[in-house]
């Protein structure tokens, strides 16, 4: 396949933050310390999204590849490109060796201790812009097996940019939907800084035991996230929706920051498995008759990362 064109940065004049309708806009910060990431490669550039709505289809139209031999060995990534040589996603591993994963992957010796990190947005569209992490450790008789993966995705919002991943002095920083970053050790992709945390890969042999996988997003915006074993988290489950900027002077407790709500109601239980919410608009309606909070108002909080 054809190398794609690689874009030129654009200029900080023309790069701002998108117009929402329905939430209220002001100033954004830009973090000083990233105005010397390198963001030549094209999943580097930070872009809004080009579209609000996804294709109901399932099309398998994409190509994996790997960008080792362009950012060098210690920070790799693989990259998801179309026949059409839009990128539609990016993905790293944390094989081990490590204080989150202490054994290390070892495949010809059928040893795949893995924590994945999948940032998709299919067809560069607002809707369906998320983020799949995945452990995967032996059982019991210490075989690895797609049954015992431990599957968690996560939605953030609002959904301002397509996520974007650049390279500097041994530190990958992944931009997220709402602008704000997390930073990644380049070499063994744990995560040390940002927006998430995340804590060591449960071991335990029992499936039925083991913990999901350990990562929390400590952000101001709105995460979706459902969990599942084995399978596809949207299908069948129960998502919890919190707030990083829940309403003021709420007396609720726990209820003022988070709900739970069935899979169903948030993602398609049939074919695509969509986001049924393509627009934030939408979303934030959903969330304040659902959950009795919505999407944060005031954005000033995010740090937003685009040059």
């Amino acid at each position: 396949m054809p190398k794609p064109e690689t874009p030129e940065p654009p200029a900080p004049s023309q790069l701002s933050a998108p117009s929402s309708p329905d939430m209220t806009s002001e100033s954004v910060v830009t973090p000083e310390k990233n105005a010397l990431i390198p963001r030549f490669l094209p999943e580097s550039i930070i872009s809004a999204p080009e579209k609000d709505l996804a294709s109901r289809r399932l099309e398998y139209n994409t190509t994996l590849s790997s960008r080792t031999a362009l950012t060098g060995a210690d920070t790799e990534w693989h990259y998801r490109i179309t026949k059409a040589g839009h990128i539609v996603g990016f993905e790293f591993s944390n094989h081990g060796g490590n204080r989150i994963l202490t054994p290390k992957r070892d495949a010809p010796k059928n040893i795949f201790f893995t924590r994945d990190f999948q940032f998709r947005f299919d067809e560069r569209a607002r809707q369906d812009i998320n983020l799949m992490v995945t452990d995967w450790v032996p059982s019991r008789d210490r075989q690895f097996r797609l049954s015992e993966l431990m599957n968690s995705i996560f939605h953030l919002f609002p959904r301002n940019y397509l996520p974007a991943i650049a390279t500097l002095n041994g530190r990958n920083t992944v931009t997220l939907p709402t602008g704000e970053e997390i930073e990644f050790n380049a070499k063994t992709h744990e995560i040390v800084g940002g927006a998430m945390a995340e804590s060591p890969v449960d071991l335990n042999p029992d499936r039925s035991a083991r913990r999901f996988p350990s990562v929390e997003y400590t952000g101001k915006g709105i995460l979706v996230r459902a969990n599942s074993r084995g399978s596809d988290p949207r299908f069948g489950t129960t998502a919890t929706i919190t707030t990083g900027t829940p309403t003021p002077n709420c007396d609720k407790g726990l209820a003022c920051n988070q709900c739970k709500v069935p899979a169903r109601e948030l993602w398609d239980q049939s074919g695509a498995e969509r986001f049924k919410f393509p627009t934030d608009q939408e979303f934030d309606r959903f969330l304040l008759a659902r959950c009795s909070f919505g999407l944060p108002r005031n954005q000033t909080g995010y740090a937003i990362a685009g040059r």
